[in-house]
């Protein structure tokens, strides 16, 4: 399944690899996103996640590069992806 052309709101999240170490492993629901973040529920709080660092997966799905989809929400979804 291609996550990148479905909502991502109320899935699971799990940060993959990333360049800021803080941010490795962080896992949660994505509550929103935005052209450049994703803010993702982690327990009790709220962590939001630059895309331009992180490489992540949705649902246990193959690993999304951040940069690749810095665009706003409503235009990833209709876009069309070669994949490499």
């Amino acid at each position: 399944m291609e996550f990148i052309h479905l909502p991502w709101l109320y899935r699971n999240l799990r940060v993959v690899s990333s360049n800021d170490p803080s941010l490795e492993g962080v896992e949660g629901r994505v509550l929103d996103e935005t052209r450049r973040t994703l803010v993702v529920q982690n327990g009790e709080r709220e962590v939001r996640l630059p895309k331009s660092v992180i490489r992540f997966s949705i649902d246990g799905s193959e690993a999304i590069d951040g940069r690749s989809v810095c665009q706003r929400p409503e235009n990833r979804i209709h876009m069309n992806w070669r994949m490499k």
